[in-house]
């Protein structure tokens, strides 16, 4: 009788890139290949918090044209990544944007017509730059109801929310669910809590088929959560999970 192993895959995604973070997203692409993981979704921002179009850097871009090249899949991570033009706050969505995250839930609640105009924009840069960008992760995975129909009609392979993966091509892997280890920096008391999460998270899905690990830019800052990002890593390369990208995952 025939059996067949399953493949146990791990993702890590390097959040926020854009080119205020970029000599922290470079840190942690080395502090990666340390380990033999060259392959990660770095998700890039075009115009973190109106700061000017990434375009307009040219160090940045060819760094990214870099990590690709290496590779590293460049994925669009939002557009500003904050809530400036957005629609007024209701009370359904305060915890969302202020306690949850920092004021950068900006696809939370979007009218389809920017979305979709952010969406083209964001495209537009990366075919400027040659980079494949097939996915669109949300800032803190938080989106309007419709906006993944609107990402499948525009082409785009895939998104992922915090606890799942979603294809969106005819063709692709089906939905997967799997809950993304994340850390929080803003303050102790969000870095201790963190810390305390992933190690009860981790347990669960050591025994699984896929880890998610989610990275911000200062995540490797602070030693006890650098110490536990490495603990993750060893003890997953260890039990044989496969390092990937969210791209190369669902088009298996």
């Amino acid at each position: 009788m025939l059996t067949t192993s399953i493949q146990k895959s791990l993702i890590i995604s390097l959040h926020d890139a854009h080119p205020g973070s970029q000599a922290q997203i470079a840190e942690q692409v080395a502090f990666l290949a340390a380990y033999g993981i060259t392959c990660s979704s770095i998700l890039i921002v075009p115009e973190f918090h109106h700061s000017g179009l990434i375009s307009e850097n040219k160090e940045f871009c060819d760094a990214a044209s870099d990590w690709q090249a290496k590779g590293h899949e460049l994925v669009l991570h939002g557009y500003f990544h904050d809530r400036q033009e957005s629609p007024p706050e209701k009370l359904s969505t305060v915890f969302w944007t202020r306690l949850y995250t920092n004021r950068e839930a900006e696809f939370l609640d979007l009218p389809r017509e920017t979305a979709q105009l952010r969406l083209e924009r964001g495209r537009a840069l990366f075919k400027s730059q040659g980079w494949r960008g097939r996915g669109f992760v949300a800032p803190a995975w938080l989106m309007a109801g419709g906006l993944t129909n609107l990402l499948a009609e525009m082409g785009f392979a895939y998104t992922t929310r915090v606890g799942e993966i979603i294809p969106l091509l005819p063709g692709l892997n089906q939905l997967k669910t799997s809950r993304s280890l994340c850390y929080s920096t803003r303050a102790g008391w969000r870095r201790f809590a963190s810390g305390i999460w992933n190690k009860y998270l981790y347990g669960r899905l050591r025994d699984t088929d896929l880890i998610r690990l989610s990275l911000h830019p200062r995540d490797l800052e602070f030693p006890l959560m650098r110490r536990q990002i490495d603990q993750i890593l060893r003890a997953s390369l260890k039990r044989g999970f496969q390092p990937t990208t969210y791209g190369d995952y669902v088009a298996r």
